[in-house]
């Protein structure tokens, strides 16, 4: 029996040796036939006409925000949900542009409507709606809110890869979608971000604004990060980068900071492999959500945050509004983004002098926990967390 500390990953993708090792070859030869491929299967696989490649999702928003100001210009604001994760605002105040903000359904993390119609202006430059945690928020109603005010809609699917609503893929609901291949994303290729688009004017936009040339020893430094995630990620191992302060592991800051740079053969050839088990990946992340809500305390099952009518989540994480829920970094339970980015301080002076309030934000920023629901969660895992549960939904019935 092994002695070492188990402690679960909030979120990890099943990255495997033999992706690495399949990989391979595209360190030596450049790769640029995979980068190809990736594109292709991207394309066919959510019915995009075009698809761009980048180092980051903050980077493919950076080149989709400044491809639409070159359509658009003299817009200079881009609305975003109140509570998301704090690269969303980092890659717009990145891209040069002012942030806007509108406020979120705490029972279904989808917009809230009146907020966002308040929000719009003729300064509008685009709207980016993104679907927390893998759960697909009403791009058709954001739409009809938006029409007539002349701004785009970028489907931030960042976190979502493979959920639909309605029967579409997300992502591809919008004038452009985002999809993210970070460590914590359904699938991985370490590091990367992936702009699509049917509008042709939009992908001449961003043909004309390409990221910037990827250093010779990117791609070797990705392998060996690679390498080290398929230990790092197992619970058995990852006390190890939680325990080294200056990973920021799990952190979220914000950091106007974004290298806009390419992305390599390497990469692709891991997000090829990763993109053919995407089905299976997501399906056992919804089994384990459908095993752990269904034995969850009745007190705390209308906690969980609501898929919408027609959604179909992919459950990156569970997430829950449960005060009296421990955070419990262990068992791979925690609190997600601190903060709504109206509280964001060194972010304040980048937003719009129009305020708006923002309550359900802030409801999610100090109630929401999220649960683990990828491979490396056992039954055994499970239990601890029923265990949790228990006592948490024991502690509110107290209180009440």
């Amino acid at each position: 029996m092994s002695m070492l500390p188990r402690s679960l990953p909030p979120t990890t993708a099943p990255l495997r040796v033999t992706d690495i090792l399949a990989a391979v070859p595209a360190l030596v030869n450049g790769g640029e036939r995979e980068q190809v491929r990736f594109r292709e299967e991207i394309g066919r696989r959510f019915g995009v006409k075009h698809v761009f490649l980048s180092s980051s999702g903050k980077a493919s928003l950076v080149q989709l925000l400044k491809a639409m100001a070159s359509i658009r210009p003299g817009k200079d604001e881009v609305l975003l949900p109140a509570y998301t994760s704090f690269s969303v605002p980092s890659a717009v105040v990145a891209a040069g542009f002012k942030v806007a903000l509108y406020d979120l359904d705490p029972q279904t993390l989808s917009p809230d409507l009146p907020s966002l119609e308040r929000a719009v202006t003729v300064s509008t430059l685009c709207v980016v709606v993104c679907h927390l945690f893998g759960y697909p928020a009403d791009v058709d109603a954001v739409r009809a809110v938006m029409r007539g005010s002349g701004a785009f809609l970028v489907d931030d699917a960042a976190q979502a890869m493979g959920a639909r609503y309605q029967g579409r893929p997300v992502g591809t609901r919008g004038d452009a979608g985002l999809f993210s291949l970070g460590r914590g994303k359904p699938i991985t290729a370490v590091e990367g971000g992936i702009a699509v688009t049917d509008s042709v004017e939009l992908a001449a936009a961003l043909t004309a604004v390409p990221p910037g040339p990827l250093p010779w020893h990117r791609p070797w430094l990705i392998a060996m990060k690679a390498a080290a995630l398929v230990l790092l990620q197992r619970p058995g191992w990852y006390w190890i980068p939680r325990a080294l302060p200056f990973l920021k592991v799990g952190e979220s800051f914000f950091s106007p900071d974004v290298p806009v740079e390419g992305f390599s053969g390497f990469q692709a050839s891991l997000g090829r492999r990763m993109l053919r088990r995407l089905d299976e990946i997501n399906a056992a992340r919804r089994a384990l959500v459908q095993r752990l809500i269904g034995k969850a305390p009745a007190a705390l099952k209308s906690s969980f945050v609501r898929p919408l009518p027609g959604a179909e989540p992919i459950c990156l994480r569970l997430p829950i509004l449960a005060e009296h829920l421990p955070v419990v970094p262990s068992l791979g339970i925690v609190a997600s983004y601190p903060q709504s980015l109206n509280q964001v301080e060194p972010l304040l002076p980048s937003i719009s002098g129009r305020r708006e309030s923002c309550p359900g934000a802030a409801k999610i920023a100090a109630r929401l926990r999220t649960l683990p629901t990828h491979a490396f969660v056992t039954e055994q895992d499970c239990a601890a967390i029923d265990s949790v549960l228990d006592s948490a939904a024991r502690s509110a019935q107290q209180e009440s």
